[in-house]
């Protein structure tokens, strides 16, 4: 017996054994080997793949990757955008229907944003405007205002303006319409600013020693950032007025209409206002801005006839209290004179306002209030006024009133009066060119020079309608033509002095030398309506020009003087005279097409040479060679036509045509050619249902050929008379005539 393995597990046991019995370890578990796995078949495949498998990326290639696809992303975002403002550009929609995509703060992703919409609108921190903002406040400044401050406020305002213009047209008219600040800036500014005639009177002494306290370069500035609000004010208003500022760039009609009126943005007191602060030194810009707006929305004009009679109302009790006070007749009621002298040249500035920038239909409505004056005066006949003219006569009574005041009390400035003197001279000079000008005929001038013999006691009127005012209307007068230089003479006597200067009368007899005697001879109406036939009309045209020439001049001096006169004057032609529906016309670019396609620098000269070109000669027709030529022509191919005939003739025996007698018997003698001598055109109007003859007829003189029911046709619409005639002619020599030419052979072979 061999010696048995140590077996290391079983000397462990029994060494630990207290027992004193060997121990024997339990077996061994057999452990199973599993055999060997075969490769498959795509194992060795992986195993490649899996060492060629590139290293995997660092940090710096990670990042390199999110760059590219953040830049790939950006390029996409900006071609979406661009392609969105293409499409835009192309769709054209005004700003009131267009949207414009913007990304989304949150998600990050376009939406689309309307054009005009609070989204667009910034605070701009716009402050009202009130009295003591005005430099050269005529009244005591409040204790606790630094004029540091003032000068720092008028300076933000200035740049918030700036700002404002600055905008794009569709964030622009966002703000206008989302921002309360603004309107509320807007309208304390209109409210507040001075007018010219608010410096009437005022203590020149005292504002300068305010000036030198403020400081010489603080009192510049403030002047300074005054003129500068007050201009951007102005770009401001002009840009509310316009609906269009390019062809992209643009509201609709009915959008713009609806803004400005239901948004308030304007109104009649607001174009009042707006007349009286800026219409003495800009004129065509306000004219241009209030005829935009009331073009584009008639429903300020029904707003204004509410109001007339209001203002005319507010008139006539702000000149009681001066009218009181000349007559020595003191009221506890109503107003003061010191309310009266500050308020009325408020009022009388408004009126002056409307005649010289509003629609003439509004200036008739106004002209059309009634004013019901009180007091034994104030009767129409007692003032000497023209009945027509109740505004007129009420001037007349402000006028006497401030001058009685004048001398007899202390109580009023004498610079305040002359200034309300002034005032009423232009208005009532307005009244009496919108009521007697030219275009109401020659009878106005009459009817102006004895309103003004009327009125002769009251030479200082007279002087001061002189100085303000009355020499636009001889202007007009002269411009007109209608009136010679002895009747514009008279004026001058009647007035007390001359209206217009030496210069401006001689200009005005040049101009009729130098356009010929034609124009010179139509400078009167008398020698116009005895002129000759064969030059009425050139005269006519010189006499219109001459009598439209002050309304072509009112227009020029609203839209400049690129503008010809020839140009004007048809365009007066076309609307019949108007000049504000012209000037609107024009502004707004909506002419008719044949004026816009008119050169707009067209003279007077060119026009009459263009319709003197234009006209038909006084005998239209033929001359006597062409007439000629025509009939010539014309028997030419007459005799065509016979040769023709006779040349188809080829089945008769050349001895026919040489007077050879027919024999033909019985009623076929009605088929043969005998009638020859009838007249081949001698054709009646099938409408009248008559019989027609001609060469292919056939018993009883009838049409051959036709058919049943069938009638003769008429000459076809463009077809020649050589056609006609061949067309009708073209059955005597076809090949169905051949037969009776033979019969007559035959018959005379057997005769």
């Amino acid at each position: 017996m061999g010696k048995q393995a140590f077996d290391q597990r079983a000397a462990l046991l029994n060494a630990l054994n207290t027992k004193g019995k060997a121990v024997v370890p339990p077996p061994k578990k057999e452990q199973k080997q599993e055999p060997a796995k075969q490769a498959s078949k795509g194992q060795g495949k992986r195993r490649k793949d899996a060492e060629d498998e590139p290293p995997p990326k660092t940090k710096k290639d990670l990042e390199e990757e999110q760059q590219k696809h953040l830049q790939e992303k950006e390029q996409e975002r900006r071609q979406f955008y661009a392609k969105e403002e293409a499409k835009k550009l192309s769709e054209n929609k005004g700003a009131d229907a267009s949207v414009t995509y913007v990304e989304d703060k949150d998600t990050r992703k376009p939406k689309a944003i309307s054009d005009i919409s609070d989204y667009w609108k910034v605070d701009l921190g716009l402050l009202p405007f009130m009295p003591s903002d005005n430099v050269g406040a005529l009244e005591e400044l409040p204790e606790d205002l630094d004029p540091a401050a003032r000068l720092e406020y008028l300076q933000l305002f200035s740049k918030q303006l700036e700002r404002l213009l600055r905008m794009k047209f569709h964030i622009f008219w966002s703000q206008v319409l989302y921002d309360p600040q603004l309107s509320r800036c807007l309208d304390s500014y209109l409210r507040f600013c001075y007018r010219s005639h608010d410096l009437m009177g005022a203590d020149q002494d005292a504002l300068e020693a305010r000036a030198a306290m403020a400081g010489a370069q603080a009192a510049e500035e403030e002047e300074y950032a005054t003129k500068e609000i007050s201009r951007r004010v102005l770009q401001l208003l002009v840009r509310l007025s316009r609906p269009q500022e390019s062809s992209h760039d643009y509201i609709s009609h009915d959008k713009f209409a609806q803004i400005i009126y239901e948004k308030h943005i304007f109104d009649v007191p607001k174009l009042i206002d707006i007349c009286t602060i800026y219409g003495d030194t800009n004129r065509n810009t306000v004219t241009k801005m209030v005829h935009s707006i009331f073009t584009h929305q008639s429903l300020f004009k029904d707003e204004f006839n509410s109001v007339v009679q209001h203002m005319l109302d507010g008139l006539l009790q702000c000149c009681a209290p001066l009218r009181n006070a000349s007559k020595g007749i003191s009221e506890a009621n109503g107003i003061s004179l010191e309310e009266c002298l500050t308020f009325l040249p408020d009022i009388l500035c408004c009126f002056n306002a409307i005649f010289c920038f509003f629609p003439e239909d509004c200036v008739e409505k106004l002209m059309s209030g009634g004013l019901e004056a009180e007091g034994p005066d104030s009767s129409r006949g007692s003032s000497g006024a023209a009945p027509d003219l109740p505004l007129a006569d009420l001037m007349v009574l402000l006028h006497d009133a401030s001058c009685a005041l004048r001398k007899t009390s202390s109580e009023a400035s004498p610079d305040v009066l002359d200034g309300i003197n002034k005032m009423v001279s232009r208005l009532l000079s307005c009244v009496l060119a919108f009521r007697l000008a030219p275009r109401k005929g020659v009878g106005a001038f009459d009817e102006l020079l004895e309103w003004l013999k009327e009125q002769c006691d009251r030479t200082a009127l007279l002087a001061d309608l002189r100085r303000h005012g009355l020499e636009n209307v001889a202007m007009e007068w002269l411009a007109s033509g209608l009136v010679d230089d002895a009747q514009l003479d008279y004026l001058d006597e009647v007035c007390g002095g001359a209206l217009l200067p030496k210069e401006a009368r001689q200009s005005k007899q040049r101009r009729p030398a130098a356009a010929g005697p034609a124009s010179g001879s139509a400078s009167r109406p008398s020698a116009a309506g005895t002129s000759s036939s064969s030059s009425s009309k050139p005269r006519a045209a010189a006499a219109t020009s001459g009598s439209d020439a002050a309304k072509i001049r009112e227009v020029r001096e609203v839209v400049g003087e690129g503008y010809g006169e020839g140009f004007l004057l048809q365009c007066l032609l076309h609307y019949g005279g108007n000049v504000p529906t012209l000037v609107g016309a024009i502004l707004d670019n909506s002419l008719p097409p044949q004026l816009a396609a008119l050169p707009i620098g067209l003279s007077i000269r060119e026009e009459i040479a263009a319709t003197n070109s234009a006209q038909p000669s006084e005998q239209p027709g033929l001359s006597s060679e062409d007439k000629k030529w025509i009939f010539a022509q014309a028997g030419r191919q007459d005799a065509e036509e016979i040769i023709e005939a006779d040349e188809y003739d080829d089945d008769y025996d050349d001895a026919e045509g040489l007077g050879v007698p027919k024999l033909a018997a019985g009623a076929a003698g009605s088929e043969s050619e005998g009638d020859d001598s009838v007249d081949p055109d001698a054709e009646s109007d099938e409408d009248t249902g008559r019989q027609q003859y001609g060469q292919d007829r056939g018993r009883g003189g009838r049409l051959k050929g036709m058919g049943k029911g069938k009638q003769s046709k008429g000459p076809v619409q463009g077809q020649t008379i050589q056609a006609r005639r061949k067309e009708a002619n073209k059955a005597s020599v076809a090949n169905h005539n051949r037969r009776d030419a033979a019969a007559r052979k035959m018959g005379r072979g057997m005769m």
